[in-house]
């Protein structure tokens, strides 16, 4: 399962994100199972901490309880504009998700991201920046995701994921991160 949610201010700010994550990327990271020999370059994974970020971070932060609802139900949740007033019809706490880490990805070439999951961390994300015609698909669980400029795809961070570019493509541009949650004490864990 997936949650795809579109950020209103991509037209005017995918420019300025695509900047940052390039002027901050540097070099490969370890990512999956070495299916893929040239990795795209990351940046440091503090990008959540990035004055330039702060709108599109805060866009998530805001959109996390709901998104949360989805993976909590299987019934279509019932969404609001001001979350923590209904978070008392959920055993969690919808507003106690956080950001753990967050890195701009830039690709260029056939660079691509082998198989790989964000364990341990709960949810994790992926906004797509810049997405060149031609670009590969983003594949979770072996099912293919055709993603455009502005969305932002959340997904169980356990889930294994992968993007292989087989076209000479420049520039596709994403910024991911893992989520976690932190509010077990106020909910008492889990009960047996």
């Amino acid at each position: 399962m997936i949650v795809v949610k579109e950020f209103p201010r991509a037209s005017e700010l995918n420019s300025l994100l695509y900047d940052i994550v390039l002027e901050n990327a540097h070099g490969g990271g370890r990512y999956g199972e070495n299916e893929i020999d040239n990795c795209p370059t990351i940046s440091d994974w503090n990008l959540h901490n990035f004055t330039e970020a702060w709108e599109l971070i805060s866009w998530i932060n805001r959109v996390l309880p709901d998104v949360s609802k989805t993976f909590a139900t299987k019934q279509k949740p019932r969404l609001t504009l001001n979350s923590h007033e209904d978070e008392k019809g959920y055993d969690f706490n919808v507003n106690g998700f956080e950001i753990a880490s967050c890195w701009g990805i830039h690709y260029n070439g056939n660079e691509g991201i082998g198989q790989h999951n964000h364990f341990p961390a709960l949810l994790a994300f992926t906004y797509y920046v810049r997405i060149p015609e031609g670009s590969a698909p983003f594949i979770i669980e072996g099912e293919s995701h055709n993603v455009e400029e502005g969305q932002c795809i959340f997904f169980l961070a356990s889930l294994y994921h992968s993007m292989f570019q087989n076209d000479n493509i420049d520039g596709r541009c994403a910024i991911a991160g893992n989520i976690i949650y932190n509010d077990y004490l106020h909910y008492g864990g889990y009960g047996v």
